[in-house]
């Protein structure tokens, strides 16, 4: 469960509801991730252009990850704000988008666990 003491942004107080229930372990931590790169995100917009040329270089051509792609494009002509939103989406469109994410930042494994303590103590 997360806490509300959890603040992705104040321009988004009250848009978001956090996800509160995972099947597993990994589905908590993969949201964690999310939450972190979507804080990244709304910090850094720039980041936006990166995660676009990710897409570019690895994942254009490649017609398995056509639907992918194209998902993750037109999420990306979005302001930084609702693409937070929609990682972080408690529906089927925001699991396919934290599943599929493309690189934008490397998100380290120890601010994933720290963000986990915090969301449960």
């Amino acid at each position: 469960m997360l806490g509300p003491s959890l603040s992705l942004d104040p321009r988004l107080d009250g848009e978001i509801r956090m996800k509160r229930s995972f099947r597993d372990a990994y589905e908590r931590r993969a949201y964690l991730r999310a939450f972190l790169l979507a804080k990244r995100l709304l910090e850094h917009p720039e980041l936006v252009e990166r995660g676009r040329t990710y897409l570019e270089r690895f994942m254009k051509d490649d017609p398995r990850q056509r639907q992918v792609y194209r998902l993750w494009m037109d999420t990306l002509r979005l302001p930084p704000e609702q693409i937070a939103m929609g990682l972080l989406a408690d529906n089927p469109r925001g699991a396919v988008l934290r599943e599929s994410a493309p690189v934008f930042v490397v998100i380290p494994a120890e601010e994933v666990r720290a963000l986990a303590s915090a969301a449960t103590g």
